[in-house]
């Protein structure tokens, strides 16, 4: 997964889950909402990178660039990853896996 290795934060509970990235402050970071199927951008002033993954960490649909005042849904999905858009780092594309490890190495 070349030049996708960013950290990543967890958001599990109903009210960062609905956060994602709105009022973040601009970084390299993921942010994982879960449980989550649909997400907006309401609010937002950035374009944000989405990625829909199932149980097995698979891409099921991605989108780059997605501007403010847009609504995207994929019933399959468990999870959704967002990040801020920008332009170097390759984004996951539909069909591929991703695998996350903690940087410290434990939980393996």
């Amino acid at each position: 997964m070349k030049g996708r290795d960013a950290p990543m934060r967890l958001a599990v509970g109903f009210g960062a889950r609905v956060r994602g990235l709105l009022g973040a402050k601009r970084s390299k970071g993921v942010v994982m909402l879960a449980p989550c199927n649909d997400v907006h951008t309401f609010g937002m002033a950035e374009l944000i990178d989405i990625a829909f993954l199932d149980e097995q960490g698979r891409v099921l649909e991605s989108y780059r660039a997605v501007g403010p005042r847009r609504r995207i849904r994929c019933r399959k999905a468990v999870a959704v990853l967002e990040r801020f858009s920008v332009n170097d780092p390759p984004w996951f594309s539909a069909g591929e896996r991703v695998e996350m490890t903690r940087k410290d190495g434990a939980g393996k």
